[in-house]
């Protein structure tokens, strides 16, 4: 396969996955990000390493995560869960009840997943990882193909594959020469982004006063604006992180500071006047950045849903064009297992066009 060219196109989990496993193939490949920074929808507050993004995976079903953190060696630990939970709701407002006890267990990364990301990214060659490439067009000369990119010419290139780690509906807002039809792009903007809905809100505190007083950090609102908070402290520090039950819509008519000062005035109605002052706040809204979601993902109501993405664009862009992203994954999408998986098939499927 020495002739084998890729583009990487998306430098979140599945992108960098790709191009580690490419690379130690020994199979050229040049991977191009549209935004500043690698890692898609995995990201860390500024500090403390808290996740905004993904933070669990489940070993006992998740075993391409757990293969590849061991084989990263990157240390990794069990969520927090001892003590009982806190409930909300109008009609009695917050009660104590007793934790849930999940039967798989959830594990985290020390310094949150914006490690794994570090992780691949330093076994890449710096000069094939490009950032601030937002893919505008792919073009087809019936041999190659070139992606063109919205910053300029100067990245040229022409490749025998082109590897889209992506959501299908913003693979559906790049234009193709040839185009696709009208079947495809309709297949791929029905394509859900996972958690393209959502937002997350992180509270970093000195020390984790809810543990001390025998919580876990797990609570349930009715009322909002977080629907579901649970810790998430690490060797860096202590902190509660929340998901909204408030939608897309509802955080778009408040600023950030409305929204964190109503996401302190819940914690405290939760766990006390100690969730009050948190040493840092942060807070990132998925549905408002135009790298993962769409007009059709902000009207989303949120909700997890099945995915049913196997996904194999028409001539001339079958086989050479491959949806390698998380929701394109046959089992588990959305998850980064689904986007380790997603990618495991289509190098399985590269070896056996190569073993030809």
């Amino acid at each position: 396969m020495t002739d084998v060219r890729i583009a990487i196109i998306g430098g979140g989990l599945a992108g960098l996955y790709a191009a580690y496993r490419l690379h130690r193939l020994g199979i050229a490949f040049d991977l191009f990000e549209a935004r500043n920074r690698l890692g898609g929808r995995i990201l860390a507050t500024g500090s403390g390493g808290f996740d905004l993004g993904p933070s669990w995976f489940w070993p006992d079903f998740q075993l391409r995560m757990q293969a590849l953190v061991t084989e990263l060696g990157l240390p990794v630990f069990e969520q927090y869960t001892a003590g009982a939970m806190m409930l909300e709701d109008r009609a009695v407002g917050v009660v104590r009840r007793a934790g849930y006890v999940s039967g798989n267990t959830s594990m985290r990364l020390e310094g949150g997943t914006a490690q794994l990301v570090s992780a691949l990214s330093a076994r890449l060659p710096a000069a094939h990882v490009h950032l601030n490439a937002s893919l505008q067009a792919v073009n087809d000369d019936g041999v190659l193909m070139q992606p063109v990119f919205a910053d300029g010419p100067d990245r040229l290139q022409t490749y025998t594959h082109i590897w889209l780690a992506l959501p299908p509906r913003l693979i559906a807002g790049i234009q193709f020469t040839p185009a696709l039809p009208e079947r495809d792009l309709q297949t791929l903007k029905a394509v859900p982004t996972w958690m393209a809905a959502h937002a997350k809100y992180v509270a970093h505190y000195a020390r984790p006063f809810w543990r001390e007083a025998g919580l876990s950090g797990d609570a349930f609102s009715r009322i909002g604006p977080l629907a579901e908070v649970h810790d998430a402290g690490n060797n860096q520090g202590a902190a509660l992180f929340g998901f909204f039950g408030i939608n897309a819509a509802q955080r778009a008519r408040l600023t950030p500071p409305e929204i964190k000062l109503a996401c302190r005035a819940q914690l405290v109605r939760l766990f006390g006047e100690q969730a009050a002052e948190p040493i840092e706040e942060s807070f990132y809204d998925w549905a408002a950045d135009p790298c993962t979601a769409t007009e059709q993902d902000r009207l989303s109501n949120g909700e997890h849903v099945a995915l049913d993405a196997e996904i194999v664009l028409a001539a001339p862009w079958a086989n050479r064009v491959r949806l390698i992203g998380s929701e394109a994954a046959l089992e588990q999408g959305g998850y980064m297992e689904g986007a380790l998986a997603a990618v495991d098939r289509v190098l399985v499927e590269l070896g056996s066009m190569g073993s030809d």
